[in-house]
């Protein structure tokens, strides 16, 4: 009987041991299962962290590619005519000046950069293929949207909106008008209109007047000269420049006059690399929140 108690005690000993002995290794396995998660959770946030599209700049923000590529180079560049086109931008005094200069500035400002700008283009195309080729971070300088610019770059937001207008030789135009009203003969003009080359003005004349043929000129200039001249029956651009031709020398409009458009416009807006969306985010909220937009108006009052 008491070999029988003393199997019986020896046996409960022994489950007793098992069972912590099991206890004890399963407590373990899951230490170490809770171990194995957590640093399979810190190598994740790593990992995640080194998978981020941001760039840390130096003082430790962390920024868009294009944004850090501007804030480590340490200026922004913007591609802008090689020849002046007043109020927008020209050199007065040995000091760039003008709106497109103002809002350029600004733009640099609010990177916290100075801005370079990059004067090499010599037509309004070239301003555009500058940025296209990342030679600048963007391009501000009076360029309007066209359908070949918008293959290469992105377009922001308007920053102005100008009218459409024709600087008319009355002689020339007469000769072709005949009895005709002149809103008919204008739509369906088949004269000469003079443009300036590699501009938006030769897509805009190819689409708006159709039937006309175009002259293209190296300059503005020389786009007027020629309708004063009598070469060209119109030369085109926009409202403002149209308006400035007259306004300067009131004599004009016994040899020409000016026609606008008011149902074709010409939206300004800044050219921005077609891999930057951030920075064309960017600039489009710079515009949306800028407390003065300017408009044809209020540029002619300034120049006067």
């Amino acid at each position: 009987m008491n070999r029988m108690r003393n199997a019986a005690a020896l046996l409960a000993g022994l489950s007793l041991s098992l069972s912590l002995s099991l206890c004890l290794c399963l407590g373990g396995v899951a230490w170490a299962q809770g171990g194995q998660k957590a640093r399979t959770a810190t190598s994740s946030a790593a990992a995640e962290a080194d998978r981020s599209p941001l760039v840390k700049v130096a003082d430790g923000r962390l920024l868009a590619p294009e944004i850090a590529r501007i804030v480590t180079r340490g200026e922004l560049v913007i591609a802008m005519l090689a020849a002046d086109n007043p109020p927008f931008f020209s050199v007065k005094n040995g000091e760039l000046a003008g709106t497109d200069v103002d809002l350029a500035r600004l733009i640099g400002k609010e990177l916290g950069v100075p801005v370079r700008f990059d004067r090499s283009p010599k037509t309004f195309d070239g301003v555009a293929e500058a940025v296209a080729v990342g030679q600048a971070d963007l391009g501000i300088s009076r360029l309007a949207r066209t359908l070949k610019r918008g293959q290469s770059v992105h377009f922001s937001v308007a920053y102005m909106r100008l009218g459409h207008a024709l600087l008319i030789n009355r002689i020339r135009f007469a000769e072709i008008a005949g009895d005709q009203p002149l809103p008919q003969v204008i739509r369906h003009f088949t004269g000469t209109i003079g443009v300036i080359a590699n501009s938006s003005w030769e897509e805009f004349g190819r689409r708006n007047f159709p039937k006309a043929k175009l002259v293209s000129y190296p300059s503005w200039t020389d786009a007027v000269n020629a309708a004063k001249k009598g070469e060209v029956v119109a030369a085109y651009r926009d409202e403002l420049e149209v308006m400035q031709i007259v306004n300067n020398d009131p004599s004009l409009a016994l040899t020409l006059r000016t026609v606008t458009f008011n149902d074709l416009e010409s939206p300004l807006s800044i050219m921005v690399g077609i891999r930057d969306l951030t920075l064309l985010s960017f600039v489009n909220e710079l515009i949306a929140q800028r407390a003065e937009k300017p408009t044809a108006s209020s540029v002619l009052k300034a120049i006067k």
